[in-house]
């Protein structure tokens, strides 16, 4: 009899350890499954979003200096403001803590404009006033979204993808005919200074802005017949099509304007014919740039 209990107890104590065994393995094949087919997935979801809150950041960057620029025009003294830009994300809760990290570059790119006018065939170029224009650029370090560019350059936002680039938010450039056939050319271009600064972080970190000055370079006064705009940037896809859209807008005649690039410049010419001049505005608004000031 007392054999028999043992055997039983045995027995019990075997079933138990089994059926540990068997649940581990379950749990761990569960576990196993849901990184492996369902983790990556969120994770792609996640850094999305982080890719869509940074648009939202970088585009408050783009209008806070905007509304600088507005009141630098407007009144006298100087104008600061700091902008967060979320670094970090990608984070799965109860999976994966970890966020992935970005880069944040202050003027660490080439980036030049050109204004040259053509009066009864003399030339006059703005030389060094525009050159060395600066920007703020984002580059985004995922394991799973595509990774994206997001660039403040000349007073635009451009978003970069591959080789690939888009004007997300324009500058302050328009070309537009009035009823005397003058067409009115008006820039106000956005010049960032400062140090040059690489950080990297997975957390939030500030821009910091401070308007400088400005200078006018040419304030309407003077009709000219041609005028060219020279974008130097490596990302000249986005200029391309965004001036091309511009002058379409514009409604200009096609054989009154033309629009050239490669990889890192694009040039739009435009031309006053028999009764049209070119009235030129140009504004030059220099900014200064910085990492957490505090």
């Amino acid at each position: 009899m007392a054999r028999k209990i043992c055997a039983q107890r045995s027995e019990d104590a075997v079933s138990t350890v089994v059926s540990a065994i068997l649940l581990l393995a379950l749990v761990v094949a569960l576990i196993t499954s849901i990184n492996v087919r369902y983790v990556p997935q969120w994770t792609e979801d996640a850094e999305h979003l982080h890719m869509r809150s940074v648009i939202k950041d970088m585009s408050q960057l783009k209008s806070g200096v905007d509304l600088m620029l507005t009141a630098s025009g407007t009144e006298t003294g100087s104008f600061s403001a700091g902008m967060p830009v979320t670094m970090g994300g990608g984070e799965v809760p109860f999976f994966s803590s970890l966020s992935s990290s970005s880069t944040l570059l202050l003027n660490t790119r080439t980036v030049n404009m050109y204004i040259i006018t053509e009066l009864s065939g003399v030339n006059q170029d703005t030389g060094d006033m525009m050159k060395g224009m600066g920007s703020v650029d984002f580059l985004s370090n995922n394991d799973y979204y595509p990774n994206q560019r997001f660039s403040y350059e000349c007073g635009g936002l451009v978003i970069g993808q591959d080789n690939r680039s888009v004007m997300k938010m324009v500058p302050h450039i328009s070309v537009t005919e009035s009823l005397n056939d003058t067409i009115d050319v008006t820039i106000d271009a956005v010049k960032l200074g400062g140090l040059q600064r690489t950080m990297s972080s997975n957390s939030m970190e500030e821009v910091y802005v401070t308007s400088s000055n400005s200078a006018s370079i040419y304030n309407g006064s003077t009709l000219v017949d041609k005028l060219t705009l020279v974008v130097e940037s490596e990302n000249s896809m986005a200029w391309q099509d965004y001036l091309s859209k511009l002058m379409q807008a514009s409604h200009l005649d096609a054989d009154q304007y033309s629009i050239n690039s490669n990889s890192t410049t694009t040039v739009l010419h435009i031309s006053g014919d028999a009764g049209a001049d070119i009235r030129p505005m140009v504004n030059v608004y220099t900014f200064n740039v910085s990492l957490n000031v505090l």
